[in-house]
């Protein structure tokens, strides 16, 4: 029995792993960690060039690109990622054999990322017409003018800087694409494709009218900091996720405003930002002609010196079935979270706060979950309103469960006394659920100077 312990001490368990174990460790590491693992074992000093995954991300040098490509010897690539940071040794005709490797064995994954300053790669053409990708990714890439593009497998593509015509050709050459996310793509127009489920736009400048023409899109998400044109959804009846959070053209007119939003009408998770918020401005709530009904989620992004209690108000209006809040306001720079203010800022609009009040009666019987952020730098700008939307929300959820009030981010300077009022006033607050737990989740400053301790405050009610 020693001797069968001593046997078992003395195998090798590591030569000993299945192929498709060993290549599960290795799809967690990068490439150029995988190939030091021949170490190991006499067994895994081959088997890593049979892996079908292949990362190079943030390499400096590229001679270890071509050594791991020249002793590979599986017949497919499944992932080939590259990401080229560095200039030296940077050449254009590298780059295209890589490709042309990864096309050779059926990449199905291929990321390319070129991220050197003043360079750009153009693909080579082959790649246009590689069958049997499924996942793309390029940035910092360009495409020939003229080419075709075939993409017939491709489902997922995530890219940066491409023209309306590019884009054009691809979506008309990629049958069966469901994921698109266009990065920094300004020049783009209209996105037109009978198969996406999911569209996401990152863009810092959007020079012209965009039209989205989606008939089978689940999921929107725009996200951009200068929309110079106006964002046209003329067709997508399904979208269940829509996230709008983006700063349009200053003077625009609302009519198109309106339109885009009565067109999320059958999602349930809706995200806006503070310019898609000014359709929701007119004094009169009679005036808001938008309607949401099966919306579950509402998220609002609201810049501190944006926030307006009536266009709030008016927003909530048009969610009838609405079960969770988030309201989140935020800084237009950091200066606004160190201004000085008495607290009494901006007068609140109590005619308005009374004409929401009574159309909002009907509204809020599904609300169980509210959430506010950054509560404390925006009550420093205007005070009485903050706490009017506080006092209007807990007055009308019925069936209110939590409202979580987070105070305070770690370059905010909470005033104890301050705190200490808005607790005071919140305990006092009517609440039309009883049930109604209102906590205040602040931080506090911990060990030396660093604000490491969250502290979560219940308020009670004093009228229960």
């Amino acid at each position: 029995m020693a001797g069968t312990s001593c046997q078992a001490i003395g195998q090798d368990y590591i030569s000993l792993l299945p192929d498709c174990l060993i290549h599960h460790i290795f799809s967690f590491l990068p490439t150029r960690e995988v190939v030091k693992t021949c170490i190991l074992s006499r067994r895994w000093r081959s088997i890593w060039t049979t892996v079908l995954d292949l990362g190079f991300d943030s390499f400096y040098d590229y001679s270890i690109v071509n050594k791991v490509l020249v002793h590979y010897v599986s017949p497919k690539v499944k992932k080939f990622h590259l990401d080229i940071r560095s200039k030296r040794d940077f050449c254009h005709s590298t780059i295209d054999s890589w490709i042309h490797f990864a096309i050779d064995h059926q990449v199905e994954d291929l990321l390319l990322i070129v991220n050197i300053y003043w360079e750009f790669y153009t693909l080579c053409p082959s790649l246009n017409r590689c069958s049997s990708l499924t996942k793309l990714c390029l940035r910092g890439c360009g495409f020939s003018s003229g080419d075709c593009i075939s993409w017939s497998s491709l489902k997922s593509l995530t890219i940066q800087n491409v023209s309306d015509d590019v884009l054009r050709k691809i979506l008309m050459g990629s049958p069966v694409l469901e994921y698109l996310n266009l990065i920094s793509c300004q020049d783009v127009r209209r996105i037109h494709s009978r198969s996406l489920r999911e569209l996401v736009i990152d863009a810092l400048i959007v020079e012209s009218l965009v039209e989205i023409s989606t008939p089978c899109l689940l999921s929107l998400r725009v996200r951009g900091d200068h929309f110079h044109g106006m964002l046209r959804i003329i067709e997508a009846p399904f979208l269940v996720i829509a996230e709008l959070d983006f700063d349009g053209p200053v003077r625009s007119d609302y009519f198109p405003l309106k339109q885009m939003l009565s067109k999320l009408h059958s999602a349930t998770q809706i995200l806006l930002g503070a310019w898609c918020l000014r359709v929701m401005w007119p004094p009169k709530v009679e005036d808001v002609q938008v309607l949401l009904p099966n919306c579950k989620s509402l998220t609002l992004h609201i810049p501190f010196r944006q926030f307006s209690f009536p266009a709030v108000a008016n927003m909530l209006a048009t969610t009838p079935n609405l079960e969770k809040l988030v309201i989140s306001f935020e800084p237009s720079d950091w200066g606004d979270l160190w201004c000085k203010s008495g607290y009494n800022f901006s007068d609140v609009d109590h005619e308005s706060y009374w004409g929401v009040k009574k159309k909002y009666k009907s509204w809020a019987r599904h609300l169980k979950n509210i959430e506010i952020i950054g509560f404390y730098a925006c009550l420093r700008i205007k005070y009485d309103e903050v706490l009017v939307l506080v006092k209007f929300l807990l007055g009308h959820a019925s069936i209110l469960e939590n409202m979580v009030i987070k105070v305070k981010s770690e370059r905010e300077v909470v005033d104890s006394d301050i705190l200490l009022e808005v607790a005071q006033r919140l305990q006092s607050c009517y609440r039309a659920s009883k049930h109604a737990a209102v906590i205040l989740n602040y931080m506090e400053k911990g060990v030396g100077k660093r604000w490491n301790i969250t502290t979560c405050l219940r308020i009670g009610n004093k009228n229960t």
